[in-house]
């Protein structure tokens, strides 16, 4: 016959042992003091996933000197002047989320599709040859900030918003073109079918040669550029 002494002691070393357990599994214990009248719930605490809602991929754009975070909280891009220059890499964008994704945490993966914004948030510069620079992100739907843009060195946009397929309107009135080349705008909207309106004006209209291939222009606003129907 068992001890009724020896019989606490052992329903208290499997309390004890069960409240360990718990803790260690995350789950709130209830523990019974030997003093009469005390009842105390311990709330094991438990670890927190390690990541960032700001994702820094400057370091993957080959000549940039911006600085470009995305946001994952609200799926844009943030792109503004870096501490001793505001010139924007020659990298398409897309490609740059790609070479990140080699060097960053799985926890903070993401995509170019996850791209629905682009904010533009202060004086930027863009590269001689900028062509496919926005393009290929697919799940984009506007760009802030075009105003911001300095233009005045570039002489390549080709396929600049190459299938953009969720943009809807693009203002690039405040752009400078005197540098662009003739073929350089070539393909510059291809596939970005969703375009609703693209704001021309101040574009010199007899400088580009295959501007709009790959875009249905019968279902777009094109303002201030004329150009001839064959």
């Amino acid at each position: 016959m068992v001890n009724r002494h020896k019989k606490i002691n052992l329903s208290k070393k499997l309390l004890v042992s069960s409240a360990i357990v718990g803790i260690i599994g995350g789950t709130a214990v209830t523990l019974f003091p030997t003093q009469t009248g005390y009842i105390q719930t311990v709330q094991a605490k438990k670890k927190k996933p390690h990541y960032s809602s700001i994702i820094n991929i400057s370091r993957f754009s080959e000549d940039n000197d911006c600085l470009l975070k995305y946001d994952v909280t609200t799926k844009t891009l943030h792109i503004k002047e870096g501490a001793n220059s505001n010139t924007l890499g020659k990298t398409p964008i897309y490609r740059a989320v790609y070479d990140a994704k080699k060097h960053i945490s799985k926890r903070n993966m993401f995509k170019p599709t996850d791209i629905e914004h682009i904010s533009i948030d202060s004086r930027i510069k863009l590269p001689g040859y900028s062509s496919l620079l926005f393009g290929r992100l697919y799940k984009l739907q506007d760009i802030s900030g075009l105003d911001k843009v300095d233009t005045g060195d570039a002489i390549n946009f080709e396929k600049l918003f190459y299938k953009d397929k969720s943009l809807q309107n693009l203002d690039l009135s405040s752009w400078d073109t005197s540098s662009l080349e003739f073929t350089g705008a070539s393909e510059m909207f291809s596939g970005a079918k969703s375009l609703t309106q693209i704001n021309l004006t101040n574009w010199d209209n007899d400088s580009y040669d295959s501007i709009f291939s790959g875009l249905d222009t019968t279902k777009v606003k094109i303002i201030g550029f004329d150009f001839d129907e064959d």
